[in-house]
């Protein structure tokens, strides 16, 4: 079919009915959209540049910058290798090479990578601008949807967080596949259409968050793109001229027969047949990565967990209208949610989706935007459970564009036209703006580091058992030992039969020379769970320096039936052959350790103490001042390497 804009002619796989196009934007126009751009970069930018000298949180940034040897080795054949495989129980290696070239071009330091964050957010506001002002030859419209988008601070969490770059780049390419669709769907051309599906199979790449995308496009042919509709049903322009652009071209009877033209349902469906493919391959790929260790059906059978769902998709709305107590972790409530509360969540949803439904010939725009929330939102929504959170902030990343789109449409329809719609309805969306903007650049300031961002959300969701224990953890980075007890202690009378929490306890009162009550401790997480490698080891590391070398051994050899790869049990075994005076076997069992980690200090100490043994001072002082410089207060580094300082004099006869 042949379709003319401009005077000229344009074959492509399009559609077969024409698709009403926007006019062709004016000088003024595209002045105003280039404009917009920068004004949403720039509020990005306003907002978020604090981030760029936040830390890598203790939070799963360890295996996405600041402790994955594979990312800090940058960009490399190996890396892309690794990449291809599953990790973390997702497969996103798109994610995984950005990763890398933050490494090559950043080092470790994690500004680089919290800089690529915030220019991808930048970049999907204007992604998001650019598709919908060419959907719907709206630029103010348009760019207030693309600003509450990157100003909300629900969406703090996706950009300020590390870990959370597989969220931003994937919805940067399906963004970028979204316009591309819309510039396909007005005006024809495959390298449109193929452009959109490789996006689209990138953003799946980088995270399988988009797999409802193809539905969206369906939503979007329905209005404002007007490809679903009955020819009847479309302006008098686009039904009035043919192919060849003269009026009363149409014949009666396909006057007659407009009412109904099946092939204007079917071929958008069959068109998205590549895309759905995608979505089928990938979702597929992600439950079995998932099914390796992240998902956590089991302990919430279904009727649990759709209750969960309803509830959650009320609270996004609340938390949407109102963002304040925004947590990094929201407990799973489980079996305590009331009947009362489902029901009202119930009952909202019912409500909104009728009255879109009602009322979706007057306001096509409400139905759309409704129904991208509630469509996008399904993959994390809880029906599938990955991982023990309730929600997360993080989810509404991409859904909320459809709720932005319906209410920014709404208000503009419902005010009256003149002063109120000119000058009021602009002004107080400024003002919303400001407010959002504003509440965001305070969210993120709680991103800075691990113990201000987990103290937040320990006012925010008391009773939090899962915050407890990553608090302590961070208390610990932070040589804070006594404070790293007492969140640990409390983790524990909220979550008692995790194995995990008491061997965090044990090695913290490890560190104050409580060994006796480590020890419990550790006894109590193996009793909780016998293939516990980490109170094996701890269990080994009290019985050595007891001098009960035997049975230390005896823990160490059940460590490794259970895990022959965990660094931390070479660490114990190269400790345990230093005290027995076996340094050369000390020093293998060292470096097989660091060949699985090479930031497990423990190991370089045992190295360092091996290469004492072996009378090779120099190699052991190098060893010992490269952990005094990276930890400048461990006064057992720092005695360690007095004492192989005296012993080199002793040798060297000074």
């Amino acid at each position: 079919m042949q379709r003319r804009r401009a005077g000229k002619v344009s074959s492509s796989p399009a559609p077969s009915l024409p698709v009403p196009l926007p006019p062709a934007p004016s000088s003024r126009e595209r002045s105003a959209r280039l404009f917009s751009c920068v004004l949403l970069v720039a509020a990005t930018l306003a907002v978020y540049s604090q981030a760029w000298s936040f830390s890598f949180l203790n939070v799963d940034d360890s295996v996405y910058g600041s402790q994955n040897p594979h990312i800090e080795a940058g960009l490399s054949l190996e890396g892309l290798r690794w990449s291809l495989g599953i990790h973390d129980c997702n497969w996103i290696p798109l994610t995984w090479l950005s990763l890398m070239l933050d490494s090559n071009i950043s080092g470790t330091s994690p500004a680089g990578y919290h800089v690529t964050n915030v220019i991808l957010h930048a970049a999907n506001a204007v992604f998001l601008f650019m598709a919908l002002a060419y959907a719907t030859g709206s630029t103010a419209r348009s760019a207030f949807v693309a600003a509450l988008f990157a100003l909300h601070p629900l969406h703090v969490e996706s950009v300020a967080w590390v870990a959370e770059r597989k969220d931003v780049l994937s919805i940067f390419f399906g963004l970028a596949s979204l316009w591309a669709y819309v510039r396909y769907a007005q005006l024809g051309k495959t390298w449109r259409y193929v452009g959109s599906l490789l996006l689209f199979v990138c953003s799946l790449l980088s995270k399988p968050t988009l797999v409802t995308l193809p539905f969206v496009f369906l939503l979007l042919d329905y209005w404002p793109l007007g490809r679903l509709k009955p020819v009847a049903g479309r302006s008098a322009a686009s039904t009035a001229r043919g192919p060849d652009n003269r009026r009363g071209s149409r014949s009666s009877a396909e006057t007659a027969t407009a009412g109904f033209n099946r092939r204007a349902f079917l071929d958008p469906l069959i068109e998205k047949s590549p895309f759905l493919a995608a979505t089928a391959a990938f979702s597929a790929i992600a439950l079995f990565a998932q099914s390796r260790g992240g998902a956590m059906t089991a302990p919430f059978p279904f009727s649990v967990r759709w209750q969960n769902a309803i509830c959650a998709y009320l609270t996004y709305l609340e938390k949407a209208a109102y963002p304040v107590d925004l947590a990094v972790y929201y407990p799973y409530r489980g079996y305590d949610i009331r009947w009362t509360s489902l029901a009202l969540a119930a009952l909202v949803l019912l409500g909104i989706t009728a009255a879109t439904v009602v009322l979706i010939r007057r306001y096509p725009f409400l139905f759309v935007g409704w129904f991208w929330y509630l469509g996008t939102l399904v993959p994390m929504i809880g029906f599938v459970q990955i991982g023990t959170q309730q929600m997360a902030d993080r989810y509404t990343y991409f859904p909320l564009i459809g709720v932005f789109l319906g209410l920014v449409w709404l208000a503009t329809e419902l005010a009256p036209a003149g002063f109120l719609r000119r000058r009021v309805l602009p002004l107080a969306g400024l003002a919303w703006l400001g407010l959002l903007a504003s509440i965001a650049f305070s969210q993120a300031s709680y991103w800075h580091d691990s113990v201000t961002l987990l103290r937040h959300a320990q006012s925010c969701t008391p009773d939090n058992s899962v915050v407890h224990e990553f608090l302590g953890s961070a208390l610990m980075g932070e040589h804070s030992v006594d404070e790293a007890v007492t969140e640990y202690q409390a983790a524990i009378r909220l979550a008692g039969t995790y194995a995990p929490l008491h061997s965090d306890l044990a090695a913290a009162y490890e560190l104050l020379s409580r060994t006796d009550e480590a020890l419990a401790e550790y006894r109590t997480a193996l009793s909780l769970d016998p293939q516990s490698v980490e109170a094996l080891n701890g269990i080994a590391r009290i019985l050595i320096d007891r001098g009960q070398f035997g049975e230390a051994r005896h823990q160490l050899d059940r460590a490794l039936e259970i895990d022959a790869d965990n660094p931390l049990t070479y660490a114990s075994l190269a400790s345990l052959s230093v005290r027995m005076g076996d340094f050369a076997k000390g020093l293998a069992e060292a470096e097989h350790g660091l060949a699985l980690n090479p930031h497990l200090h423990a190991c370089d100490l045992a190295a360092a103490q091996a290469l004492r043994g072996l009378g090779r001072f120099d190699d052991a002082i190098r060893r010992l001042e490269y952990l005094e410089k990276i930890a400048p207060d461990d006064a057992l580094v720092r005695q360690e390497l007095m004492l192989t300082l005296a012993q080199k004099r002793a040798a060297s006869g000074k």
